[in-house]
């Protein structure tokens, strides 16, 4: 059943330089796997085009977030967002699937903005959400094991359920037909603009009409501001 437009986006930010922008969508009716498949091809053949003698790795935001994961006291190894594992599975010439709208939208909008995102099924979400650092018991589970999440930036909600933008782990708990999706864009604060978040959001839905705009809230530190 779709939830109802009144429940609200309640998140608390408490981690400094993090610029959190959340976006409730609900799928639209009817088939949107041509018109996705055309936004994949064309986000992966820009992105390759771009970084395709370049490294991404020097770019301001992909430096900046770098060293806000860094800040909770991660060795520098650890220090790799969504993001980039993302851009290394595209460069390396594999493919963004179709079939489960949220994750597209996930994933390119990662690839355009360079900064990492989550998309959850808001369903399953028990509000408010907390942006913390990561404690010994916050873990993920993913095909490979247990991805231990102490020391990472974390999004949790009252269940205790967890999210973080160093995983794409996200996607499996979002089906195909999942009607209600929560967007969450990590941007560098001092980054924000070149992140554009708001307007790459609003291009895509109005490219690809997959998605309509439930709500949009953006949190910064500490702080909560109505968007």
């Amino acid at each position: 059943m779709a939830l109802t437009s009144n429940a609200g986006i309640e998140c608390l930010n408490k981690l400094k330089g993090w610029r959190l922008h959340l976006a409730w969508l609900r799928l639209q009716d009817g088939d949107h796997k041509p018109v996705l498949r055309i936004a994949i091809d064309g986000a992966i053949s820009i992105f390759c085009g771009k970084f395709f003698n370049n490294s991404y790795i020097d770019e301001p935001v992909v430096c900046s977030t770098r060293s806000l994961l860094m800040s909770g006291g991660l060795s520098k190894d650890r220090c790799v967002s969504s993001f980039e594992l993302l851009a290394k599975k595209v460069l390396a010439g594999l493919d963004i699937q179709s079939e489960k709208p949220g994750v597209v939208f996930r994933d390119l909008l990662s690839l355009k903005s360079m900064a990492p995102w989550s998309v959850i099924d808001i369903s399953r979400v028990s509000f408010p959400l907390i942006f913390r650092i990561g404690r010994e018991e916050d873990t993920m589970n993913q095909d490979e094991g247990t991805f231990q999440l102490k020391g990472c930036p974390v999004l949790c909600d009252k269940a205790g359920k967890v999210w973080t933008p160093m995983t794409l782990a996200d996607e499996a708990a979002i089906e195909a037909s999942c009607r209600d999706i929560l967007l969450v864009c990590y941007a560098p604060l001092e980054r924000a603009r070149d992140v554009a978040a708001k307007s790459h959001l609003g291009r895509m839905v109005h490219m690809t009409q997959a998605f309509h705009f439930i709500m949009e809230r953006a949190f910064l530190p500490e702080e909560e501001v109505v968007v």
